[in-house]
C-alpha cells in the first residue's frame, strides 16, 4: 500500500515537470510569435536644425563652452576649452551604444548588405529611400529573431543612416554650417576643421584603423564619382552636394596614411551685403565692382591658399545684367550663380594610357572647354582658376572684347604679372594690357581666425613691354590697423574711360557711383542679404533704377523679393505703387 502510494506520488512529480516543461516551452513560443518580433517601432526622422545658431559672448576663449545641435535628435557639437591642451577642442556628440548593441548592429549592417537593392545615398532627395531602409531593418530584426528595445532601434537607424548613406563619423561635421574645412591628415591623428568663428580646431574624431580609413578614401571617389587605387592614389573631385574633395590613398605618397581634405561647398552663397557686413570689402568698393562689371570691365582676383578668392568671384557675378550670358569654367563645381543665362562647364579626367601628348581618351581640359566657350558667343567667361596655357585663350578673348573673370594663386600685382609672363602661361605685355583691374585678397588672421580682406584693388594702366613691370593705378586699400578701407577714386583711370565711352561728363559716373553705395547701404540697414534678394534688387536697378532710389530716399524696407517678386517687380512699371499697397 506504502508502495503504490510512493508510485503515485512519485508520477505526480514527473507529470508536474513535463507539465512545467511544456508551460516554458509554449511559453517561449508564444514570447516568440507575439512578443519580441511584434515590438511596433516609430518612424525615425534624421534632419538638421532648422533655427539660427548664435554664440553667446565671452571674455576669455578659455571661458567658451557651447553645445549645438547638428541632426536632430542624435548628433551635437560641443566646442569647448581644454586646459590640458591649452586650445579648443570639437567634440561630436553621437549616441552611445553597449557591446550587445554594437554585436545587433553588425549582424544587420552584414544581412543589410545583402538585401539592400538601391542606391542609398538617393536618400538626400527624398525621404523614400529612408523608409525602405527603416523597413529592411524591421525586417531583419524579426528575421533574425533579435530582441531589440525601442530605444536600441532609434540608435540602429541612425547608426544605419550613418555609414550607409551618411559619410560615417564625419556625417555630423557635414552638418555644421559654421565649418569650412574637414581635414584627416592620417592615421591615429585626430581630424581636423575650419571653423567659421574659431578658426583652426581638433576635434574627437580620429581613424585607427588602415583598412578603414582605405575604405572610407575609396568611399569618397565613388560618391565624387571618380576612381581612386593603390595606381592612382591621387583624388580631386566634388561630392553631390558641390563640396570640394582632395585625397590621397597609398602610404608611399603619404607617409602617415591615407589623407583627406573636405571644403565644404556653401547652398547659399555670399551676398555683397554679407561681404560688406563681414568687413572682407566696404560698400564703396561693391558699388565700385558693379559699376565695373556693368562697364564689361575684365578682373583677375588673386590671393593665397583659403584667401576667399572663388567666394568674391562668385559675389562680383551677381553684378552681371541679368540678360547677359555667362560661361563658366572650372576643374571643379565651385561657383553658384544666381543668373538664368549661365552655362557652367567643368573640366573632366580622362581613361585609360596618356598618348604621345600626355592626353588620356575622352579628356576636357580648361583649354578646350574655354576655347568652345567663346565660340557661344558669351557676354561674360568666368574661369574658376587662371594657371596653364588656358590663360592665353582667355585674355585672347579679352583682347576680342569677350570679358572675363578669374581668379589666380599670386600675392600681389606685381606677382600676378610675372606668373603671367612666364612658363607655363607666357604672355606678352600687350595681351596682359587687356585686363582692366585686380582684386588682391588677404586671410587677415590678426582680425579673426576665419576674417578675409579685400586687400587693396588696383587699375592695370598699361605694362612696359620691355620691361614687363605695370603701371597700376592703387583705387582701394586696407588699412589693418584701424581694419577701414581707404579710397582714391579721384585717380582712377577706369572711371574716366568708363565716361569716355558712355559719352557722359565724369562727374554723372561719380553720382552714378553715389547712387549705387547708397543702394548697398540701404539693403544692409534694412537686412537685405539673401543672395536672391540682392539679385532681384540689382536686377530691377538695371531695368528702372528711379523706383529703387525712390525707395532709397524714402527709407523704406524693400521687398523680401526672393527671385519671383524681383520679377513680379520688373515687369510692373508700378513697382513704387505695389510697395506702396
Amino acid at each position: 500500500m506504502r508502495q503504490t502510494q510512493k508510485n503515485c506520488e512519485e508520477e505526480k512529480v514527473v507529470v508536474h515537470g513535463v507539465v512545467f516543461m511544456l508551460r516554458g516551452m509554449l511559453r517561449e513560443k508564444l514570447k516568440r510569435l507575439f512578443g519580441k518580433n511584434k515590438v511596433s517601432y516609430s518612424k525615425i526622422h534624421i534632419k538638421e536644425p532648422r533655427y539660427i545658431i548664435t554664440f553667446p559672448s565671452f571674455k576669455k576663449i578659455s571661458e567658451l563652452d557651447v553645445k549645438y545641435p547638428l541632426l536632430e535628435p542624435f548628433v551635437y557639437a560641443h566646442i569647448k576649452w581644454d586646459p590640458s591642451k591649452k586650445s579648443l577642442v570639437y567634440n561630436v556628440i553621437e549616441p552611445e551604444l553597449n557591446e550587445h548593441e554594437k554585436e545587433i548592429l553588425e549582424t544587420i549592417k552584414k544581412d543589410l548588405l545583402e538585401i539592400i537593392d538601391v542606391e542609398l545615398s538617393s536618400i538626400r532627395k527624398g525621404g523614400k529611400t529612408f523608409e525602405y531602409i527603416q523597413e529592411s531593418i524591421q525586417r531583419i530584426i524579426k528575421d533574425e529573431e533579435l530582441d531589440v528595445l525601442p530605444e536600441t532601434y532609434v540608435k540602429i537607424v541612425y547608426y544605419i543612416y550613418r555609414d550607409f548613406v551618411g559619410f560615417n563619423e564625419i556625417e555630423g561635421l557635414l552638418h555644421d554650417p559654421y565649418i569650412e574645412d574637414i581635414g584627416c591628415p592620417g592615421l591615429n591623428i585626430p581630424v581636423f576643421v575650419v571653423h567659421r568663428k574659431f578658426g583652426s580646431i581638433e576635434t574627437n574624431i580620429v581613424f585607427k584603423d588602415a583598412g578603414y580609413l582605405n575604405n572610407f578614401v575609396i568611399k569618397l571617389a565613388e560618391r565624387c564619382g571618380r576612381y581612386i587605387s593603390y595606381a592612382k592614389p591621387l583624388l580631386d573631385g566634388s561630392l553631390p552636394d558641390g563640396s570640394r574633395v582632395q585625397a590621397t590613398l597609398a602610404k608611399d605618397v603619404t607617409t602617415k596614411g591615407p589623407t583627406f581634405t573636405i571644403r565644404k561647398f556653401r547652398v547659399e552663397p555670399l551676398s555683397p551685403i554679407d561681404l560688406i557686413n563681414m568687413k572682407t570689402a566696404s560698400a564703396e568698393m561693391m558699388a565700385y565692382i558693379w559699376l565695373m562689371i556693368e562697364s564689361k570691365m575684365s578682373a583677375l582676383i588673386c590671393g593665397g591658399v583659403s584667401t576667399g578668392k572663388t567666394t568674391f568671384l562668385n559675389v562680383m557675378s551677381m553684378f552681371i545684367p541679368p540678360e547677359d550670358k555667362v560661361v563658366s569654367i572650372e576643374d571643379t563645381r565651385e561657383l553658384n550663380l544666381p543668373h538664368e543665362n549661365w552655362i557652367p562647364a567643368v573640366s573632366r579626367i580622362g581613361f585609360g594610357v596618356p598618348d604621345a601628348s600626355g592626353k588620356r581618351y575622352g579628356e576636357v581640359t580648361l583649354f578646350e572647354l574655354l576655347k568652345e566657350s567663346f565660340r557661344q558667343n558669351p557676354d561674360y567667361v568666368i574661369v574658376g582658376e587662371v594657371r596653364g596655357k588656358e590663360a592665353y585663350v582667355m585674355f585672347q578673348g579679352m583682347a576680342s572684347g569677350h570679358s572675363s573673370l578669374g581668379t589666380i594663386h599670386a600675392g600681389s600685382v606685381e606677382d600676378v604679372i610675372k606668373r603671367l609672363e612666364t612658363p607655363p602661361i607666357e604672355l606678352s605685355a600687350s595681351l596682359i594690357e587687356t585686363l582692366d583691374f585686380i582684386v588682391i585678397m588677404v586671410h587677415a588672421k590678426e582680425k579673426g581666425k576665419s576674417a578675409r580682406r579685400v586687400k587693396g584693388i588696383e587699375e592695370i594702366e598699361s605694362i612696359d613691354p620691355k620691361t614687363g613691370s605695370a603701371h597700376t593705378l592703387r583705387v582701394f586699400d586696407w588699412i589693418p590697423s584701424s581694419d577701414q578701407f581707404s579710397e582714391h577714386l579721384e585717380e582712377s583711370y577706369l572711371l574716366r574711360r568708363i565716361a569716355f565711352t558712355k559719352g557722359v561728363p565724369y562727374e554723372k559716373i561719380v553720382e552714378e557711383l553715389k547712387n549705387r553705395v547708397n543702394v548697398l547701404k540701404w539693403m544692409q540697414k534694412f537686412g537685405v542679404n539673401d543672395f536672391r534678394e540682392v539679385k532681384g534688387i540689382v536686377d530691377l536697378y538695371y531695368k528702372d533704377p528711379s523706383i529703387i532710389m525712390e525707395w532709397v530716399k524714402k527709407d523704406v524696407p524693400p521687398f523680401k523679393t526672393k527671385a519671383r517678386k524681383a520679377k513680379k517687380l520688373m515687369e510692373s512699371p508700378t513697382g513704387l505703387k505695389i510697395l506702396n499697397t
